[in-house]
């Protein structure tokens, strides 16, 4: 993972378009796929407070918008 995972999963829970695509841009192959499979889990499984759901969708949202992460953001 990077150097600091506290300021990735800051910026990708920030719903800051720009801070969650330059996180996601940061991390690579596996990373990537670990921390978008993470978001979806937060997004659509129980156990995450409605804030942090809301938060992951958002950052689902941006990074399939993004046509750099696009094809990685759809993969399930």
């Amino acid at each position: 993972m990077t150097a600091n995972p506290e300021q990735l999963w800051a910026d990708l829970l920030s719903e800051d378009a720009a801070l969650v695509v330059a996180a996601l841009l940061a991390v690579f192959g596996g990373e990537r796929a670990a921390a978008l499979t993470h978001l979806r889990r937060m997004a659509h499984e129980a156990g995450w407070s409605d804030g942090q759901a809301r938060r992951a969708r958002a950052a689902l949202a941006i990074a399939a918008g993004d046509p750099r992460l696009a094809v990685s953001s759809t993969q399930e």
